[in-house]
């Protein structure tokens, strides 16, 4: 054990020690996985090119999140100005508003929301209340519920541009049609109801649960938080027959599960056999606290000995 301890020090060290040039290589990797998603909608074929897609990534690692957002914001709306108007102004002002309301105020948060666009695209959407719920507090609720909702939305677009009016003089009746059609869209899908619903309890158990004083609140924290997954799509296909593949849902929760297992263990480890309880107190209260050490390993040290051969002269 003490080994594995050794290694996760050695990626710690070498992370912190290149720090400033594996953060702009991960930011780069994300937004080109990101924009060649994007370039998949197929409609500006200027905008589907590697080198273009390239080139914003390279932008994107040098802005800040808001401005991030922002670009995509542009990208998306260009692809969709190339084959219907009304489709990319209802896009473009639905994105608007969620940049003003909240991206612009929460920047930082806000990434949770590529964070689930993300996780939905590598089929493993279920990793990121898990991670929400541990390190970001209940307010990541807000971002996570935004991007599953721009998710499902996404299949909802190609049915707003089947919509679109053959008559360039009709936009205020084609946007008209498919604001509606949006409306409707969100009040009567159910699995993206479900899904936000499901993701909250997830982050509020996993929070509160995660904070308590009990050995390993971490990791059973993580543990009940894919469990009430698991049950609460189980209980959505059961009850309101939500649009999900159970199997696939349920595999896709473990693995987050220990995906989040890997990510704790190097964020933080504990001694719980060294745990203690101190109690101490001040001129206006009592104080009873419970001391856990953390697992620190030394570096093993190299002992470089000199070995000097005396010669005589004869």
């Amino acid at each position: 054990m003490n080994q594995i301890y050794q290694i996760r020090e050695m990626m710690i060290g070498f992370y912190k020690k290149n720090e400033k040039l594996i953060m702009p290589v991960l930011k780069f990797i994300v937004a080109l996985i990101i924009f060649n998603c994007i370039s998949k909608m197929g409609y500006a074929s200027v905008m589907t090119k590697l080198p273009i897609g390239i080139l914003f990534s390279i932008i994107a690692t040098i802005i800040s999140a808001q401005w991030f957002f922002l670009l995509i914001i542009f990208m998306i709306t260009t692809h969709l100005i190339f084959v219907s108007v009304g489709a990319a102004i209802l896009v473009f002002v639905f994105s608007i508003i969620i940049y003003l309301l909240y991206i612009r105020l929460f920047p930082k948060k806000s990434l949770l929301i590529l964070a689930v666009l993300l996780g939905f695209n590598f089929k493993i959407p279920y990793v990121v209340p898990l991670f929400a719920g541990l390190f970001m507090g209940i307010s990541s609720i807000i971002p996570i519920a935004f991007g599953t909702l721009i998710w499902y939305f996404i299949p909802h677009i190609y049915v707003l541009i089947d919509m679109k009016s053959k008559e360039t003089m009709d936009i205020i009746s084609e946007l008209t049609k498919m604001y509606i059609s949006t409306i409707k869209w969100i009040t009567d899908d159910e699995t993206v109801i479900t899904t936000v619903i499901i993701f909250a309890v997830v982050i509020i158990a996993v929070y509160y649960i995660s904070r308590m004083s009990f050995d390993y609140s971490w990791y059973i924290a993580i543990v009940l938080g894919a469990v009430i997954n698991i049950i609460g799509f189980l209980t959505g296909i059961l009850s309101v027959n939500i649009d999900i593949d159970a199997l696939a849902m349920a595999l896709s929760t473990i693995f987050s599960m220990f995906l989040m297992f890997i990510i704790q263990f190097f964020h933080r480890v504990v001694d719980y056999s060294r745990a203690e309880k101190v109690q101490f107190e001040d001129e206006e209260n009592y104080y009873y606290v419970k001391v856990i050490p953390k697992i620190i390993v030394e570096k093993p040290r190299r002992e470089i000995k000199r070995i000097v051969e005396d010669t005589k002269k004869e």
